[in-house]
C-alpha cells in the first residue's frame, strides 16, 4: 500500500509541473480560434467521412496550422503550457464554446444558454 501511494504521489507530482511560459506562446485568443478550427474541421471531416478513408487528422491540423501561420512546435508547446494552467485553459475551453455555439442557429443557441443556466442554478443550491 506504502508503495503504490509512493509511485501515485511521484506521478501526480510530475504531471502537475510547472512548465515554463513558451518563448513563442499563442495568445489565449488564437489558441482558441485555432482549436475551434480544428474542432470544425475534424467534425465535419468525420461526417463526410463516414465509410470512407479515414482521414490522417494530424496531417488535417498540420495544414490548418499552417494556413494560420503557426508553427506546430509553437502549438503543441503553447497547447501544453496552457493545459498544465487549468484557468487559463478553461477561459480557452470556454470561448471555443462560445465560437461554435456562435456558429448554431439562434433557436439551438437559445435552448443551450438555457440549459446551461438551469444546469448552473441547480449546482449552486
Amino acid at each position: 500500500m506504502k508503495k503504490a501511494f509512493c509511485i501515485f504521489l511521484v506521478a501526480f507530482c510530475s504531471c502537475t509541473q510547472n512548465v515554463e511560459k513558451p518563448d513563442n506562446l499563442i495568445s489565449q485568443e488564437k489558441m482558441t480560434q485555432l482549436l475551434a478550427d480544428i474542432y470544425i474541421h475534424q467534425q465535419s471531416s468525420y461526417m463526410n467521412g463516414v465509410g470512407g478513408e479515414p482521414l490522417d487528422y494530424a496531417r488535417v491540423n498540420a495544414h490548418l496550422l499552417n494556413e494560420q501561420g503557426v508553427n506546430i512546435e509553437d502549438f503543441e508547446k503553447s497547447y501544453e503550457y496552457y493545459l498544465l494552467h487549468p484557468d487559463l485553459y478553461e477561459s480557452i475551453l470556454l470561448g471555443i464554446r462560445e465560437e461554435l455555439e456562435s456558429q448554431l442557429p439562434q433557436e439551438e443557441r437559445s435552448k443551450r444558454e438555457n440549459l446551461r443556466k438551469e444546469t448552473e442554478k441547480s449546482v449552486k443550491k
